[in-house]
């Protein structure tokens, strides 16, 4: 990546002229100018018109972003600054100049106010004084008429600002303002004198000053004309981040106050031309304000791309010194602004894996719950949650951070034997406490990973107790989910039965108002009252009627391609096309996509979409063909997950012979027809007899 210096641009007659002075930000990248619109920052109070806004190009690596920034116009050249860079000493100077003005801004805070300089001078420290003496807006407006104009400065103009718009929120002022209206020879002093102290603190070296000012304008309540000077302010401060004259965290501190004022649309492109200012400072980009940065993330629009890659490149170097609060932030913000970056998120699985001996209960919950809504799984994260589990299962005090990582599992299906073994110790001690909830999140990852408890007794006992004393507290969705991972794992709790088709029951799942969740909680019913029909022969079921409504099912489109792609081998080993049907679908189960077998093998003549048959009198005759596309499998495993497992029980249940065929796996034998044709004998002769 090449690096470049673009210093002051300033604008004459249609064109842009980069003028490389130090007092400008240093960009990264190539710069070229690409367009230039007319004046669109005009400032009140005596308006500046020598600014513009145009369009940069930003190369970083291999990134090329369009980013707003703002120029000057100027129409004498002669009036430029000397560009003669030979002379490097005066270069440097001014260099130093700028740095003393942004430090001191760093200084102690001055009475009760904003700003951070200190005045070592006593005349204006006993006019700051005189003004914190006065009780109402006009003796401050009387006092600044007996003070000399040159003893007028950028700190005094503030303190005198400051005073009287709080002298005018004050309460007692504000009532009596009710009482005695507008008072217009009142507004015109007022007018003159906010123009005065706004140009003075404007033009000004300090640029603190005019930060802190903008922050008490913003907090005026009356005078119509707070968003007059408000504008004056916010192009001055635009100018001084250009110029490099704020700290990192002046202006994160900037966009968000310009993000929070009236005119959004304004604001918001005047927040997108703060970038530089960040750019500019990378190097004093810490960890001590590196939250700052991203903190604004949610704030920009155009130039969120470009502030976020300069995180990407400080996080890797402080990624180390970070509390755990703070990549739980991270996690949080990078949800709230949809970025992803596979960068970013090593970074913050390597803080985990590094620190999840010292990471708190509170901040490993949230990083845990950052990590799924992000999608983002990797090996290091799920050896950190392992060591954890293993070490401290038994010591955690709040429940849901081990609910939170049995999620992670479920969601990524992680069959991680220490960390299910480690929870459902947790779950037998203090099982009895959990709230419907937390049980349902640390249960049903159990029947979803097809991992039985090894201390079985004790822990379908726990279960069993808790589910009896807080049914009516569980959500009806939940407690679906719960019925269902006991059916996963092949137990059949008969006694909650009449509880799940119970009218009151029914009416809490059709009170849902989102058809996408109603419909889920009814696909789940005919699940539950299927696999117990099927699989419980003390099921007085089944309960819920057949539906003999038309529907178009979904199926994965890799499976159809394959299934496509397979027939005509299958075909030719079974004795000709009229032997097998794709796609079909049972009459005994429910019309769901899990019940879809992918290919039927039968006897000639006997097949069809929709096939019939006697359990009693052709058992064995049909063979049902299923694909397992990598989802079907628990992570990095051959093991199947606990629907995938309930379908073939429940397909052998009707008496079919199952053959388990790998997508994976056929997808490389494409190109080897023969050892394809070699598979598939293989499978077909392996295939178990019906139970």
């Amino acid at each position: 990546m090449s690096r470049s210096i673009a210093k002051h641009m300033f604008f004459r007659g249609g064109k842009v002229l980069l003028h490389d002075l130090t007092s400008m930000p240093v960009m990264w990248g190539k710069l070229a100018v690409c367009g230039l619109s007319k004046s669109e920052i005009d400032l009140k109070c005596g308006k500046r018109n020598d600014l513009s806004q145009t369009t940069v190009i930003m190369q970083d690596g291999l990134e090329i972003q369009e980013l707003p920034a703002i120029v000057r116009k100027v129409k004498d050249v002669g009036s430029l600054p000397n560009l003669n860079f030979a002379n490097s000493d005066s270069v440097k100077d001014e260099v130093d100049v700028g740095s003393h003005t942004s430090n001191t801004s760093q200084g102690n805070d001055i009475n009760s106010g904003e700003v951070s300089f200190v005045e070592n001078d006593p005349e204006a420290t006993e006019i700051i004084e005189g003004f914190n003496r006065c009780f109402a807006a006009k003796g401050v407006f009387l006092l600044l008429e007996t003070i000399p104009d040159e003893e007028v400065t950028p700190l005094v103009a503030f303190c005198a600002l400051k005073k009287i718009i709080e002298l005018e929120n004050n309460h007692q002022y504000r009532n009596a303002f009710v009482r005695s209206g507008d008072d217009s020879s009142e507004n015109f002093t007022r007018t003159a004198v906010f123009s005065q102290l706004i140009n003075t603190i404007v033009t000004g070296e300090e640029s603190g000053i005019i930060l802190d000012t903008l922050k008490v304008v913003s907090r005026e309540m009356f005078g119509a004309s707070s968003a007059h000077y408000r504008d004056k302010l916010c192009d001055e401060i635009l100018v001084r981040v250009t110029d490099g004259k704020f700290s990192v965290v002046q202006v994160c501190e900037i966009v968000r106050m310009l993000a929070s004022f009236m005119n959004a649309e304004k604001n918001t492109e005047n927040v997108d031309k703060l970038w530089i200012g960040l750019v500019d400072k990378e190097k004093e980009i810490t960890e001590k304000n590196i939250m700052e940065v991203f903190r604004i993330l949610p704030f920009l629009k155009q130039s969120r791309k470009m502030v976020f890659r300069l995180l990407e490149r400080k996080s890797r170097i402080v990624w180390w010194r970070l509390p755990g609060s703070a990549i739980a932030e991270i996690l949080s913000i990078l949800f709230e602004v949809k970025l992803f970056s596979s960068k970013m998120m090593v970074v913050l699985s390597r803080w985990t894996n590094t620190n999840i001996h010292a990471v708190s209960e509170d901040d490993l919950l949230e990083i845990v719950r950052g990590f799924c809504a992000l999608d983002y799984v990797d090996p290091g994260i799920t050896r950190a949650l392992e060591r954890y589990v293993k070490a401290k299962s038994s010591k955690v005090k709040n429940a849901a951070v081990l609910s939170a990582i049995m999620d992670y599992c479920g969601t990524f299906q992680l069959r991680s034997e220490p960390i299910l073994k480690g929870c459902e110790r947790y779950f037998i001690e203090h099982g009895w406490s959990f709230s419907p909830v937390i049980i349902k999140a640390m249960f049903a990852p159990f029947g979803t990973l097809n991992f039985p408890p090894s201390d079985s007794l004790k822990f379908w006992h726990v279960l069993e107790s808790v589910l009896d004393e807080k049914f009516v507290q569980f959500r009806p969705d939940d407690a679906l989910d719960v019925m269902l991972t006991c059916v996963y794992l092949g137990k059949f709790p008969l006694n909650f039965v009449q509880k799940i088709f119970n009218p009151y029951f029914l009416d809490r799942v059709h009170s849902y108002k989102d058809m996408n969740v109603l419909r889920q909680m009814r696909t789940k019913l005919k699940l539950f009252d299927t696999a117990m029909t099927l699989e419980c022969s003390q099921y007085s079921g089944p309960m819920l009627p057949r539906d003999h409504s038309a529907k178009s099912l979904w199926q994965d489109g890799r499976i159809r391609r394959m299934i496509n792609y397979i027939s005509e081998p299958l075909a030719d080993i079974t004795g000709g096309h009229d032997k097998l049907t794709t796609s079909v679908i049972l009459q005994n189960l429910p019309t769901l996509e899990l019940y879809v077998i992918d290919i039927m093998l039968h006897p000639s003549g006997m097949g069809g979409s929709t096939i019939h048959f006697n359990l009693r009198r052709e058992c064995n005759v049909y063979v049902a063909v299923l694909i397992h596309v990598p989802e079907h499998y628990c992570a990095g495993s051959t093991q199947l997950i606990g629907p995938q497992v309930m379908r073939k029980r429940h397909f052998r249940r009707l008496g079919m012979k199952v053959v388990e065929l790998q997508y994976d796996r056929l997808a490389k034998l494409r190109v080897h027809p023969k050892t394809l044709d070699e598979y598939l004998i293989e499978k077909l002769k392996s295939a178990e007899d019906a139970i």
